[in-house]
């Protein structure tokens, strides 16, 4: 049986401790490689050319350039990878019209129940292997 790679992932939040957390729970799940992390939409953009992930994980209201604004150009950019928002609050609550270029948008008090189902359907390939380790 073929192997599947684990998804190379870049985070991004303006909190180290958030970043610490998630980073030390996604860890212990074998689907997913931390490839980096970033404080800033802005850092973020930069990031995505060079580390080239597969998968970010943003949060939306970070400085210098928020998690929308940093999708939109992260899908206007060579490599496009998945991209799920993350915020405390829903996109109702924040005026989010729906417009979004993230591929999934996820509230922060319910990440760690939701994160797995949702890499699983936006990487269908990957969904025996994360299944088989949750």
């Amino acid at each position: 049986m073929k192997r599947t790679l684990p998804l190379r992932t870049l985070l991004v939040d303006d909190s180290p401790e958030f970043l610490g957390r998630l980073e030390k729970w996604l860890v212990r799940h074998p689907g997913f490689e931390i490839v980096g992390k970033a404080y800033t939409g802005l850092e973020a953009v930069k990031e995505v050319s060079v580390l080239r992930p597969d998968l970010v994980v943003m949060d939306v209201a970070m400085p210098l350039m928020n998690g929308y604004e940093a999708t939109a150009s992260i899908k206007e950019g060579a490599h496009r990878p998945m991209v799920i928002l993350i915020s405390f609050f829903d996109r109702r609550e924040m005026g989010e019209d729906g417009d979004s270029k993230a591929d999934a948008f996820l509230k922060k008090d319910s990440l760690y129940s939701d994160l797995l189902p949702t890499v699983a359907r936006l990487f269908p390939q990957q969904r025996r292997q994360t299944d088989r380790n949750s």
